[in-house]
């Protein structure tokens, strides 16, 4: 079985219409949770935690009835074996009020439940898992990822990712000599997308970082850098 690194951490509220009595599940969470979750999965990613075979997880946060406990669907479904559901009971309070900015700290102690208790291993144990999501909460919208670098035979260049409260990207590019001297550091322009992020090119003089290969960045223009240095 190829692991496969994490993608995606979703949040959705399930229950049952109190009038209709048909059930529901829809997606929740406003923009900050939604970022504190994607810091989250971004410093897994980087740790290159993975689920096992597949790389989405999708937690459905329901009401607390008697018996009910926190369930991992065992079974991937068949036109999407990419993701799978976990199941966690909550008490009424916190359901109730899974909408208020309030409820953040629980949520998000049951995201780490949910992975120590399914995912933790000898390779990814319960302290790097903590220590992830520590730093994701802690360090907020300063939070960097590693995303990708480029080492030639004099100089190293290294994006990395932050990821604001209002959902969007904030890259910041380094640039370092051989024994590890910052050359220079430069924020890079806010996007919702990583398409401009492509190919990175650096020497002694300049940064030139082109944008990916497909039918949305025929028109973005490589991203240019001087230093001089």
């Amino acid at each position: 079985m190829k692991k496969k690194t994490i993608k995606d951490i979703r949040l959705f509220v399930s229950g049952t219409n109190p009038e209709t009595g048909a059930d529901f599940n829809t997606p929740f969470g406003d923009k900050k949770l939604n970022a504190i979750v994607k810091r989250i999965v971004m410093k897994l990613r980087e740790n290159d935690f993975s689920f096992g075979e597949f790389d989405h997880l999708y937690i459905n946060i329901m009401p607390c009835d008697q018996g009910k406990q926190v369930r991992l669907a065992e079974d991937a479904d068949q036109c999407f074996p990419w993701f799978r559901e976990c199941n966690v009971p909550v008490e009424m309070d916190l359901y109730n009020n899974i909408y208020s900015p309030e409820a953040y700290e629980s949520i998000i102690h049951w995201i780490s439940t949910v992975l120590v208790t399914y995912f933790s291993s000898e390779d990814f144990d319960e302290l790097r898992i903590h220590s992830c999501v520590q730093q994701a909460v802690e360090q907020g919208e300063d939070m960097l990822m590693k995303f990708k670098e480029k080492v030639t035979t004099k100089r190293k260049a290294v994006i990395y990712l932050r990821f604001l409260d209002t959902c969007r990207f904030h890259p910041l590019l380094r640039v370092y000599d051989l024994e590890d001297h910052l050359l220079l550091e430069k924020d890079l322009p806010k996007t919702v997308t990583l398409d401009y992020l492509g190919e990175i090119q650096v020497s002694t003089q300049s940064v030139v970082i082109k944008p990916r290969k497909n039918a949305y960045t025929t028109k973005i223009n490589p991203v240019i850098i001087e230093y001089g240095v």
